[in-house]
């Protein structure tokens, strides 16, 4: 804990410190006694500059960084030797080590899914693909810009339109394909992954999206990569999806710690019912939303999402049949 205070700038107060907390200055403060770390727990109080509340060591840690939730985590694995890339930080430390401990308590570990390690993988994957623009995406709105800014492109292989999959950091986790084949004809899946990666662990699009989301102070939450891709051509950057229309607790974990507005913008074919229990999987309840489309819903198709019809409707959908969930 001590590494990470000081890294920050903290200046350790070794007179007030004792097994149960640290006392120390605030990242740049000349007060000892202005910034108070509980051990067991790792919940922080600054006296002398306002966090939020309740703060804990990864709060203060993008506080004083500016950094997402994510880039946080990262930040204390690489001051403090841990393991980013594993669900257990398998490193050689005391099992009784606080900051160890809490970073393990964080973690989701309710659902299946989520207890699939997420990996990187070597940019080299890549290489197998033509890259560039497809014109499937670029008929469905999706700019050749913003095509390759995603990395979109093709591989001869599979017959099918590639999209990487990076997470918070950045770092390339998977390849999502999307066939160019009659997968109707074939009875085969529209979309698949050739690299496969835990996507109940990825807001898509975030590693892109982070700033445009905090300057707004709200998220869109689509459930497709390519709508993500289609706001980002139609100007509005303030989004990520989820790869489906089920959020993950670790999904709705980093969604939370954005401190912004979320809005459930899926599919057309979800129910009313279906988004209320999607919403009540969140804990933090008080700036959530959705988009469904009451007064508009006959300019949809079933598996139409909100974006899909143009910057003009997506606007109107936005100003009225944007709803406050209350569950």
């Amino acid at each position: 804990m001590s590494l990470i205070l000081e890294s920050l700038g903290c200046r350790i107060n070794p007179r007030s410190t004792n097994s149960r907390e640290i006392r120390s200055t605030r990242p740049g403060g000349d007060d000892p006694t202005s910034l108070q770390v509980y051990l067991d727990t790792l919940n922080i109080n600054c006296y002398t500059d306002p966090l939020p509340k309740p703060s804990d060591i990864i709060t203060l840690v993008q506080h004083y960084k500016d950094m997402s939730f994510s880039k946080a985590m990262y930040y204390i694995c690489q001051v403090c030797g841990y393991e980013y890339y594993s669900n257990n930080y398998n490193i050689v430390k005391p099992e009784d080590d606080p900051c160890l401990l809490f970073l393990n308590s964080i973690e989701p570990k309710d659902r299946i899914l989520d207890e699939v390690p997420l990996r990187t993988i070597d940019e080299s994957i890549l290489n197998l693909y033509i890259p560039g623009p497809h014109i499937l995406f670029l008929n469905e709105g999706i700019s050749c810009e913003t095509q390759n800014i995603f990395e979109i492109g093709y591989s001869i292989k599979d017959n099918c339109i590639t999209i990487p999959i990076r997470d918070d950091l950045g770092n390339l986790v998977g390849v999502k394909g999307r066939t160019t084949l009659d997968y109707k004809k074939l009875n085969t899946s529209k979309y698949w992954f050739p690299v496969p990666t835990p996507k109940t662990q990825i807001l898509y699009g975030l590693d892109k999206t982070y700033n445009y989301i905090k300057d707004a102070g709200r998220v869109y939450v689509f459930e497709g990569e390519k709508s993500v891709q289609k706001a980002w051509s139609f100007g509005i950057r303030n989004t990520v999806s989820i790869g489906g229309h089920e959020l993950s607790d670790t999904q709705i974990m980093k969604l939370e710690r954005l401190g912004v507005q979320i809005v459930l913008a899926m599919d057309n074919n979800i129910s009313p019912v279906e988004i209320k229990g999607e919403a009540a999987k969140f804990v933090i309840k008080d700036n959530l939303y959705c988009i469904y489309a009451h007064k508009n819903k006959g300019v949809l198709g079933e598996k139409d999402a909100p974006i899909d019809h143009g910057l003009d409707f997506f606007n109107k959908l936005v100003k009225e049949d944007m709803y406050r969930l209350r569950v």
